[in-house]
């Protein structure tokens, strides 16, 4: 059942409720040179992949010392949710970690979400602070380059917040691939399966960060607090004519995690849900 209800935001409905670049995303690699901020270490990857934006995996690595934020509840009514303290890490090793990169008043920005593992503090999952995040062992890592469209950092009145939203750059050449944002109370499943059915992409594969009002797995437990910080699972695609598959690992405020299949119907956006949706 969906828990839409628990979640009012302070501000009017955002329309379109769901904004969406069509362009072209071609695998690439990249490196993250050792003692670098995080931040700046994916700027220069960017800038040598030329690309308008990108969603990157970042499996496997190495950071240390670093800062992150949890889901939180909002300590007034500016916000319907809002994020923990800052908590420190001396060094860690991500599990799973996607991070959406775009631009914020024209300079590179990413958001990521991460699952990791450290020493001190056994599995972790949170909101990497990118530029307070330093990248411990040179890394080479794979990602998806977008060209035709930009994730661009926005207001959102609805929600009162600052975040990704896809706009328009260009006409790609190709087009095999969109960048997507979700607004409030957009149910997950049912937004990723009639996208894939307009955008005609054939069983994508399905990269995404954002925030969920609750969430029900098809085999495992349900998360029921509506606030919560997520990731898509690397198996994430969407399957035809059948129901996406879409596996996503999931925290509360309280630092539980919940981990499944989304249930369509069963998972509505909190705040937002960044996306990429690629044909390969």
């Amino acid at each position: 059942m969906s828990r839409s209800h628990l979640i009012k935001h302070p501000g009017p409905p955002t329309t379109p409720r769901r904004h969406v670049v069509s362009g072209n995303a071609v695998s690439f690699e990249f490196v993250l040179p050792k003692g670098m901020t995080f931040m700046t270490a994916v700027a220069a990857a960017m800038d040598k992949a030329g690309c308008d934006s990108a969603v990157i995996r970042l499996d496997g690595l190495k950071i240390g010392p670093y800062d992150y934020v949890m889901p939180d509840r909002s300590p007034d009514d500016a916000h319907a949710a809002w994020y923990s303290q800052t908590h420190s890490g001396k060094t860690a090793t991500l599990t799973q970690g996607t991070a959406i990169v775009g631009r914020r008043d024209e300079a590179w920005f990413l958001h990521c979400h991460a699952i990791w593992e450290d020493p001190e503090n056994g599995r972790c999952v949170g909101h990497l602070l990118p530029d307070q995040v330093m990248i411990a062992a040179s890394y080479e890592g794979t990602g998806y380059a977008f060209h035709g469209g930009c994730f661009d950092v926005t207001q959102d009145a609805e929600t009162n917040f600052s975040f990704f939203r896809p706009r328009k750059l260009r006409e790609p050449d190709r087009v095999n691939a969109a960048i997507v944002s979700l607004a409030p109370h957009e149910d997950l499943a049912t937004s990723v399966t009639e996208l894939i059915e307009e955008l005609d992409l054939r069983e994508p594969a399905l990269l995404g960060i954002g925030s969920l009002i609750g969430a029900d797995f098809v085999d495992t437990p349900s998360m029921e607090s509506p606030i919560s910080e997520v990731l898509l699972l690397n198996e994430a695609r969407g399957k035809g004519a059948a129901d996406p598959y879409l596996p996503m690992f999931c925290v509360d405020p309280d630092g539980n995690f919940f981990s499944g299949d989304i249930v369509p119907g069963g998972a509505p956006v909190c705040v937002t849900f960044e996306l990429l949706l690629v044909s390969t």
